[in-house]
């Protein structure tokens, strides 16, 4: 239900038998019960130390879904893994799966490669990767290294019905799963697909290049997961787990060079300093220089980008049964700003342009641009967490009772400047500065029953708790008329910018003539702006609750419900300022209207149940099916230049799936297959109109297809390969006021019923064959990468400018490992073939009719060395 009101203005072990089905958490003990009362009236939370939220954190094995390196040595005769690598994190509660069954030697006396397991914790305690009810991928941060994934656009490659929107933005960055996804463009949409690190979640997607460094995995839940993730959660989950001190000593150094020029480096030590307590320290220091995106006006490159980030983790184990870690995390990045380059301008529009640079063109696909002011961005952002987990023991008829109790505290700030033309000419400028604080508290408490429900099935996990979030969240926009603002009002664009008309007039503009105007005009117009103020605060809580029902050796339920509570209250205002009103350039420019709207106001409510319903084939093979609901919030516009359209409503998704996950040929080939079919009412949408950001509630729109991912260690002992592949169909039901493309009259729409969302290829996929030797004392690996992407469209108009054809990239690396001191050197490159192709292509701001084009990065090589010890 909503209301809206408005008044006036663990340890990552190999499981690989199963065994008798575990008990499982149930009830809260009372005093568990009077702190999720606490937490529900929120009465101390506003003061809540920094801490990290939602779920248990255990290092994994060796991710089995996706090309990834095992824990384990016989696997395919590659370096093992350190052992400290296998038991970073602190004991977690885990489902017991009963005692492993070793496989027989063979009689020839060889040893047999097996897949090592996956411990992930999807559903907030240990499990299996493959007794997991959901599609799910988990990506090793030993893999990332190994193909120089530095980012979570690099990880995105791998694996099924997975986009990122952008590998050059930091304060920007898309994500879509299935289809789904949220533009950042505009503040008041939340994302659709949440972001976790280490068992905290932060509310704004930007979190998501800060904390990527020292990872010991990361785990990708696709579909809605609103039962245990909460709200925001309705096209998946991105999980981030960071490397835990480690039982001895230990330290990492992994160091590259990439041309263009970038130096990363990225490091991390500690360990176990006494019996209860340890300490991990890490850093990151990225200076990319760059030089591949080229600005003709300047001279020199546009893509230089900085960013130093650390993490401290404290863990202390005061006394038996009880430990507790606490995370400190800053990260800094300075950089060039907007990497937008024009394509399909008008003759008029060039020739406009040329006037102040002669070499700048609108290809779109050639590293280059042309503008007179680079832009900037400056973000920031500070975490901590503090994860408390206490092993109870048994209470009554509940057996291993234990209980996590997360709290968190983040801020972020950003100070962007792009600019907005994108042009060699000084026609405007954007200034947007954010910062976002957020207080959060889960409560969750565990158990089992070992005899079932009420003495039926075999056993019954069962995990309750509370969850609280205070954010608030305050950002100022202001676009500024620049000095050539009257020489561009001159032209054809002008004319059909303000008049909303279809076509561009021939006029480019008046040339010297032009200058002599803007240097008489500028004057005149001075100081010539509109801002946007926009304060909004939110506060969350919830309920959940879920069950592991083992029915038998052979059948398990899982049902599961969260009660989500939100309220959240906004202050907007739109203001023009300039020297000699009425004549306001950029209020005329922008069709702005001043407003000033106080003390909005929203009240929802949301209930989000899941089921699965699991059949185990044996030890290896289990099959599911599972239904889940999902919602994400409405709220306010952000971007409203004339005060009109601030509300949007919530969103909804209902998702059914079914899917096998199995070993066979002795645990050498590992499948995980699932298929898929969601529902979302009231889809929230974003379109950028020129430099209108506009938000509504599309009608409806399915998401179905199929994900699969393998790993096979073949019978060629030096030969693995692993691959994934996505299939999918992401389409609107029914959008008839779907948005008009730029050829279409102003406040037109169209109907997009029964088309294609975009970010949305209709297939992804990945095969990665690994070749492993042995060299004297070192072993020499090589692999290639064949990373496919299907078509796509890159706007919600499905403009046919903004169209993606299907293409194939290419990476591979060679690397010596010395097994017995550590050290690995590697040589690479990803797109090794320097394909041209655009990862985003919207409306221009101040040419209708062109398109600004972010352009992916070309080939890229790199040596890499790194340590262990």
């Amino acid at each position: 239900m909503v209301k809206a009101h408005q008044p006036c203005a663990t340890h990552a072990v190999a499981v690989p038998g199963r065994g008798a089905r575990p008990g499982v958490p149930r009830a809260a003990p009372a005093f568990g019960l009077l702190l999720i009362a606490a937490l529900w009236s929120g009465a101390s939370l506003a003061q809540a130390p920094g801490t990290a939220g939602g779920g248990a954190a255990t290092p994994v094995a060796a991710p089995d879904a996706v090309p990834a390196d095992t824990a384990t040595s016989n696997d395919d005769g590659a370096a093992p893994r350190t052992a400290a690598t296998a038991v970073e994190a602190a004991p977690l509660k885990t489902i017991p799966v009963g005692k492993p069954e070793l496989p027989p030697i063979p009689p020839d006396g060889t040893e047999r490669r097996q897949i090592a397991e996956v411990i992930v914790t999807a559903q907030k305690t240990a499990q299996r990767l493959q007794d997991v009810p959901m599609s799910i991928t988990a990506v090793t941060g030993d893999f990332m290294r190994d193909v120089g994934a530095n980012t979570i656009a690099d990880v995105s490659a791998y694996i099924p019905n997975v986009k990122f929107s952008s590998d050059t933005d930091p304060a920007l960055g898309q994500i879509n799963i299935r289809g789904f996804g949220t533009s950042p463009l505009n503040s008041g949409f939340e994302s659709s697909v949440g972001f976790v690190e280490d068992d905290l979640f932060l509310a704004r997607s930007p979190y998501i290049t800060d904390g990527m460094f020292d990872v010991d995995r990361v785990e990708v839940l696709r579909g809605p997961q609103g039962t245990l993730f909460g709200k925001n959660t309705t096209a998946g989950v991105f999980s981030v787990y960071t490397r835990n001190p480690t039982p001895q000593f230990s330290a990492d150094l992994n160091s590259s060079y990439a041309d263009p020029q970038e130096l990363r480096v990225e490091a991390g030590a500690g360990g176990m300093f006494a019996d209860w307590g340890g300490l991990r320290v890490s850093l990151l220091d990225v200076d990319h220089k760059g030089g591949e995106l080229q600005n003709t006006y300047s001279g020199h490159g546009f893509d230089d980008l900085e960013q130093l980030a650390g993490r401290i983790k404290l863990l202390l184990k005061p006394f038996d049964g009880f430990e507790s870690t606490l995370t400190l995390q800053q990260s800094k990045t300075d950089g060039d700003y907007w990497p937008v380059q024009l394509s399909d301008l008008a003759d008029s529009t060039m020739t406009f342009l040329r006037h102040y640079d002669p070499d700048v063109d609108d290809n779109g696909y050639n590293h280059k641009l042309s503008n007179n002011f680079d832009g900037y961005v400056h973000k920031q952002s500070k975490t901590a967490g503090l994860v408390n987990k206490w092993d109870i023991g048994d209470l009554g008829p509940i057996h291993r009772l234990n209980s996590t109790l997360i709290l968190g505290y983040s801020e972020m700030g950003v100070d962007a400047s792009p600019d907005l033309d994108n042009s060699p000419a000084d026609i405007a400028t954007l200034r947007t500065i954010w910062n976002h604080q957020q207080h959060s508290a889960e409560w969750r408490f565990s158990g089992d029953f070992d005899n079932g429900l009420f003495g039926l099935g075999d056993s019954l996990n069962v995990l309750l708790g509370g969850f609280y979030m205070d954010t608030h969240f305050r950002q100022s926009t202001v676009a500024s008329a620049g000095h050539d603002i009257a020489a561009y009002l001159a032209t054809g664009d002008a004319v059909r910018q303000i008049s909303g008309s279809t076509t561009t007039l021939p006029l480019p503009g008046l040339g010297v003539l032009g200058d002599l105007l803007a240097g008489v005009v500028a004057p005149v117009i001075g100081d010539d702006h509109v801002t946007l103020l926009y304060d909004t605060q939110v506060q969350t809580r919830a309920l959940f609750m879920q069950a592991i029902w083992h029915l038998s050796e052979r059948w398990a339920l899982t049902p599961g419900v969260r009660f989500n509570w939100e309220s959240k209250t906004a202050d907007l205002s739109g203001q023009s300022t300039c020297t000699a009103p009425p004549l306001c350039v950029m209020k005329i420019a922008l069709s702005a209207k001043d407003y000033d709207v106080r003390g909005l106001s929203r009240d929802e409510t949301d209930i989000s149940p899941k089921v699965s319903l699991q059949y185990f084939w044996g030890k290896d093979v289990t099959l599911y099916t599972s239904y889940a609901r999902g919602y994400k919030s409405g709220g306010f516009n952000a971007a409203s230049f004339d005060g009109t359209n601030l509300m949007f409503e919530p969103e909804n998704v209902q998702s059914w799936e079914a899917g096998i996950k199995g070993k066979w040929f002795d645990h050498s080939l590992n499948v995980n297959l699932d298929v898929f079919h969601s529902y979302f009412d009231n889809l929230q949408t974003l379109a950028i109109d020129g430099a209108f950001i506009n938000v509504a509630n599309a009608a409806t729109a399915i998401s179905q297809g199929v994900e699969m991912d393998f790993r096979w260690l073949t019978p060629l002992r030096f030969l693995n390969i692993s691959g994934s592949l996505g299939l999918l169909d992401a389409h609107y039901d029914s959008y008839p006021d779907g948005q008009a493309t730029a050829d279409m009259p102003s406040g037109s729409t169209q109907d997009l019923s029964g088309k294609t969302l975009s970010f949305a290829p209709k297939v992804t996929a990945s095969l990665t064959p690994t070749i492993t030797l042995p060299l004297g004392p070192y072993l020499l690996q090589t692999a290639v990468d064949w990373l496919y992407q299907g078509d796509q469209y890159t706007d919600i108009d499905l403009d046919p400018h903004t169209f993606e054809p299907a293409h194939s990239t290419y990476a591979a690396r060679l690397s010596l490992v010395d097994p017995n001191h550590g050290w690995t050197l590697t040589i690479g490159g990803s797109n090794l073939l320097d394909k041209n192709y655009a990862t985003q292509v919207v409306d221009t701001a101040f040419f209708p009719g062109g398109y600004g084009v972010t352009q992916a990065a070309g080939r890229k090589l790199y040596a890499a060395f790194a340590l262990s010890f």
